[in-house]
């Protein structure tokens, strides 16, 4: 799956959004639109069907027989074509998924061990793992909803006018209060969101580095700072939850409020157009049904809203790692190998306490060295400069190491 390249007018180059994500799948995608659209627009026909029931049964020549007809025709087109909808989605958001993890999982594979331990493990596994499910959310259902939705808005509106247009202004009148309300609150949510997809990242690293380090830890007696590091990584991952959670339940009762005052409009305003004979009965049942299929599509735009907030951030931290430079290793021969190895002076840091520290040694090359040690005197790490696991002038700022030297000669 390419990606495609987006050129800024002052041509720099912009890394792609994640609607440019399902250009390789423009097949499948027009196809769950076309689902959607038909579904959403036999929907809206429903509140006329039952405005006709209701007229006809009140001009006394109701036909029972034709509005079940009609009922059991709709019923079973919006079952038809929700049902093959959720089937395309959810093939359509599994392959994504799947040619991402292949994309991702390639490039770490011909990556370095350093750039494994200066990208940080723990990100890379977020990568895989969350952040694939948000893009893979973003496809089964924020994409499709939003479009779905805006069509039953304007669809509603439309027809809501058609019936009685000064009532219609009434009630389309709410739709910008909950659009700003949930504006609002999702720009805020934005920022809580990337924060939160931070702190998985540091729990990930804390949990990764406790299992990975686990003899170290224990030879440092270093396990209640290790607990603390994760009871305030959890904690931080809390608080933001219920940040977020603060936000939508502030949410909610604004619409609501405003939602139930659209409902008195239509019962105060409808009902004297009634009495007054300049709407039927009908027509004001259809109303209220309407009201409904207007403020859920708002509803489900706000919340998937915050979807693309999440998978846009997702995405954009999965490009970082497919647009990461491979080193390349040509493996010339400047000179002729003799097999000797030296080092001098080098020291390796985890956070303040040294690994190594000022090691310098020489091995001819055809001896036969042993390095022996206890538990965490690093004998693994020189083993990574050794054999160039780690470069001379590698720092792991993720994890604290910090590595120094004077010489390194092969």
């Amino acid at each position: 799956m390419a990606k495609p390249t987006v050129i800024s007018a002052n041509g720099t180059t912009q890394k792609p959004g994640i609607f440019s994500l399902l250009k390789p799948y423009s097949g499948i995608v027009t196809l769950m639109i076309i689902m959607s659209l038909l579904g959403s627009g036999i929907n809206m026909l429903i509140p006329k069907i039952i405005a006709g029931g209701i007229d006809s049964f009140s001009a006394g020549h109701f036909d029972r027989e034709l509005i079940i007809y009609r009922f059991t025709a709709a019923a079973a087109a919006i079952f038809i074509f929700t049902f093959l909808q959720n089937i395309i989605q959810t093939y359509a958001s599994e392959r994504v998924a799947k040619d991402l993890r292949t994309q991702l999982s390639g490039k770490i594979s011909r990556q370095s061990y350093a750039y494994v331990l200066k990208s940080n493990p723990s990100k890379l596994l977020t990568n895989l793992t969350s952040d694939i499910d948000s893009v893979k959310m973003f496809v089964s259902m924020a994409f499709v909803t939003i479009i779905s939705s805006v069509f039953v808005i304007a669809g509603t509106s439309v027809l809501l006018i058609l019936i009685n247009w000064k009532l219609a202004l009434a009630v389309i009148s709410i739709v910008p209060v909950i659009g700003g309300a949930f504006f609002i609150v999702l720009r805020k949510v934005r920022v809580l969101f990337k924060r939160s997809r931070e702190t998985i990242d540091s729990l990930n690293k804390i949990i990764n580095e406790s299992i990975m380090g686990s003899a170290l830890i224990r030879v440092l007696n270093s396990q209640q700072p290790e607990n603390m590091r994760f009871l305030e990584a959890n904690l931080i991952s809390r608080n933001l939850g219920l940040s977020i959670l603060r936000m939508f339940a502030t949410l909610i009762p604004v619409i609501m409020f405003v939602s139930n005052l659209a409902v008195v409009t239509i019962l105060a305003l409808g009902g004297h157009f009634v009495v007054s004979g300049t709407m039927s009965l009908g027509n004001f049942a259809a109303f209220n049904s309407y009201l409904l299929l207007l403020i859920f599509p708002i509803l489900m735009i706000g919340f998937m809203s915050n979807i693309i907030a999440q998978a846009s951030a997702s995405y954009s931290r999965i490009n970082d790692v497919l647009d990461s430079p491979v080193a390349e290793e040509p493996g010339t021969i400047s000179s002729n190998i003799r097999g000797d190895v030296s080092l001098k002076d080098v020291s390796l840091y985890y956070g303040d306490k040294p690994v190594l520290k000022n090691i310098s040694f020489s091995v001819k090359a055809g001896s036969k060295t042993a390095i022996i040690g206890p538990t965490a005197a690093g004998k693994s790490q020189l083993l990574y400069l050794l054999t160039n696991l780690i470069t001379p002038d590698f720092r792991h700022t993720f994890s604290n190491f910090r590595l120094r030297t004077s010489v390194f000669r092969l």
